[in-house]
């Protein structure tokens, strides 16, 4: 890590130097690489529907979100107002690349009546055609307020399998699969807990799994839930000094940015389990963006934009899903 400081140290002064000089906001989402996720500070820092909130408090004209397109959607849909960028907008989604707008509507003809609630890991326009959205962390706590025994939950499958469990409720899924979190299977984390001593049930030593991930890796696992839940627990481990080792199955750079944060704790990681799109954002990129807003030039090349019908029509899931949480 120091030599990347060292080797990057230019860029980084560029980035931090032109943001303070023009008042940028500059969104730093969990899975970025800690290089990039530094960047930000510490309340800029966060999941994609948090840093949302947070850019809707702020005047900075300019909001850069360090993330893939899907979530500079979202803070865009909750700060029409203002410009927001992303360094790569051909970074995607296995999630939402591969389902739109069009499947929302025809799964509502297929079950007239069935309440859809759409994960935030979506397209503004999917957004659009849903009833209300939810995040890892908020689903369960929404799908439970639904009306009826049914409601459609899309477009992560293996989310949806999970809350079938956890609730006593169907759901019919229709959608895709994290190609992150999918990797992980129950022989991965059989074989972590031998390899790394993480036996279950031990005090401080803990396997932590997402939501997206398979149901039986949930099983498995010592605790579940969205990675703003997981990183909580870790935080009151910690405080609490019982948390001396830890596996969390989900994206590598989440792991790499909690062993900064929590150095006394050993952290374990699957290195190869990164999100190819999330890695799309870099500090060349990122410095570019703001060489950009310097020289005044034009920034159609980043920017988010979106029809005023779809953000009036996907902000309205959103406002439900943030009444809904209170």
């Amino acid at each position: 890590m120091f030599l990347d400081i060292e080797a990057h140290a230019k860029t980084v002064h560029k980035i931090r130097t032109l943001k303070q000089k023009h008042n940028v906001v500059m969104l730093g989402h969990n899975y970025m690489e800690p290089l990039v996720f530094g960047l930000s500070e510490k309340e800029e820092q966060g999941d994609s529907l948090g840093l949302s909130m947070y850019a809707s408090k702020t005047e900075a004209p300019y909001l850069i979100f360090n993330g893939v397109p899907f979530m500079a959607e979202t803070a865009k849909i909750l700060n029409p107002s203002k410009t927001v960028l992303v360094a790569d907008k051909t970074a995607g989604c296995s999630l939402a690349d591969n389902y739109g707008a069009e499947d929302v509507k025809e799964l509502k003809a297929l079950y007239p009546g069935v309440p859809v609630m759409i994960y935030v890991n979506s397209y503004a326009d999917a957004k659009a055609e849903s009833d209300i959205c939810c995040t890892s962390a908020n689903a369960a706590h929404i799908a439970k307020m639904m009306p009826g025994d049914t409601i459609i939950f899309v477009p992560d499958i293996l989310f949806a399998q999970n809350l079938e469990e956890e609730l006593n409720k169907d759901n019919t899924a229709r959608g895709a699969i994290c190609e992150v979190h999918e990797k992980f299977t129950l022989d991965d984390l059989l074989g972590i807990r031998e390899s790394f001593e993480i036996p279950k049930g031990h005090p401080c030593r803990k396997l932590y799994a997402h939501w997206e991930c398979r149901p039986n890796v949930l099983k498995e696992a010592d605790f579940y839930g969205s990675t703003s839940q997981i990183m909580k627990d870790i935080a009151e481990r910690v405080a609490a000094n019982q948390l001396e080792r830890a596996f969390v199955a989900s994206e590598c750079e989440l792991t790499s940015n909690l062993a900064q944060e929590f150095p006394e704790v050993q952290f374990w990681t699957a290195c190869s389990v990164r999100c190819s799109h999330m890695a799309q954002v870099s500090l060349g990129k990122i410095a570019k963006i703001l060489e950009a807003i310097d020289q005044n030039a034009d920034l159609g090349e980043y920017e988010i934009t979106l029809s005023p019908e779809v953000i009036d029509k996907a902000r309205t899931p959103i406002e439900r899903m943030l009444e809904a949480s209170v």
